[in-house]
């Protein structure tokens, strides 16, 4: 396990460098991506590496003229290393319009990162019913049609692989939260959280491996929790893994989350029999769902509150950018539930060019006071 443990952890000070070295071991090219709703199987089946982008802990030096100071960070940092090459191994983007600063984001990467492929993926909002579903069929494959115009074919044998492998990478990772709801001392939040990460930035089949190997060394040992307090996060993409370790030094643990980098980036499974493009979608409608979609008939609410109570968290962290409008107006909905629930909370709100993790350890170490009050 700590071989393959030490080998992710790695990457994490350099998150692009596997994916670089992969496209030069096999001339094989690269589409970045922003979003959990991206059908990374039909990349992966067009012989093509899925990367994501989450954005940078920088001060922005070129994007400054292209997008408003009030757009969130992770649009400002991602867009400023595109511009400065940074992400100059991408043979192309690919964009889901979900908040409004990502949809004219879209076109301002188009017009200036000028990568050789760009593609928008127009999803519904509304994530239910059986029109929704056959829009998305219909959007998904007009996605397939692209991929291969631009990448390579994409058959239904080598969808279907591709789908098995995903899913056996939802599997394993599902796993390991299993195992840390059980006993959170058998792995730091900060490591499980970058394990999530990582998923999504190395070939699937190798990482599958080292998630295996790290499984098979997790599976006999017992962790210490040495009492740690029980919590639960959500919010958008984790990227902070500083601010995860501090919450591990004041005595916290986050012990499941519905962060889109975390639980959300595995939940639910495609269907491994019948059309390919209609499992996909019935996965994406199925998986847990962020703010920017609308299910009305399901409760968002309550299905965190229902994750909370199975992973025995004592109190919830709400960690967003600045500006994010869908996880802003998602935020008092959620908090009145938690509030009604008797579930001690805490809203912080960070941008990547300014991040200082010794002012949030004062609000953390105040949540978890409040929680071993009650």
């Amino acid at each position: 396990m700590d071989d393959a443990l030490a080998r992710m952890m790695e990457l994490r000070d350099d998150p692009f460098q596997w994916a670089r070295g992969w496209k030069e071991r096999t001339g094989s090219k690269v589409l970045g991506f922003f979003c959990g709703y991206v059908p990374e199987e039909i990349i992966h089946a067009a012989g093509a590496l899925p990367v994501r982008i989450t954005g940078d802990n920088r001060v922005t030096s070129k994007s400054g003229a292209h997008l408003q100071s009030y757009c969130c960070s992770l649009a400002r940092t991602s867009l400023d290393m595109a511009l400065t090459g940074d992400l100059d191994f991408l043979d192309g983007t690919v964009f889901v319009h979900t908040c409004d600063t990502m949809q004219r984001l879209s076109d301002i990467w188009r017009l200036n990162a000028c990568f050789p492929f760009h593609v928008d993926l127009v999803l519904p909002v509304r994530f239910e019913g059986e029109a929704a579903l056959e829009y998305m069929r219909l959007e998904l494959a007009n996605f397939r049609k692209k991929v291969e115009e631009n990448i390579g074919p994409v058959t239904d044998a080598a969808l279907s692989e591709s789908i098995k492998l995903y899913n056996r990478n939802r599997e394993l990772l599902a796993e390991l939260y299993e195992l840390r709801r059980e006993d959170p001392g058998i792995m730091s939040s900060d490591q499980a959280l970058w394990l999530v990460a990582s998923s999504a930035l190395i070939e699937k089949s190798e990482h599958n491996v080292l998630l295996e190997e790290v499984l098979e060394g997790l599976g006999g040992s017992s962790g210490q929790s040495d009492g740690k307090v029980r919590l639960f996060a959500a919010g958008s993409v984790m990227d902070q893994y500083d601010f995860l370790k501090m919450v591990e030094e004041v005595g916290g643990t986050i012990v499941d989350d519905d962060f889109c980098t975390g639980h959300r980036y595995f939940d639910a499974q495609v269907p491994e029999d019948g059309d390919p493009i209609e499992g996909i979608a019935r996965r994406l409608a199925d998986r847990g769902s962020c703010p920017c979609k609308y299910l009305p008939s399901r409760d968002r609410a309550g299905r965190l509150l229902d994750r909370i109570e199975k992973s025995g968290a004592r109190g919830a962290i709400f960690f967003q950018f600045k500006f994010c409008d869908p996880h802003s107006f998602d935020y008092p909905y959620i908090k009145k539930a938690l509030d009604e629930a008797g579930i001690p909370s805490l809203h912080l709100e960070i941008e990547h060019d300014s991040v200082s993790v010794e002012q949030l350890r004062t609000r953390v170490e105040a949540l978890l006071e409040i929680v071993r009050g009650n």
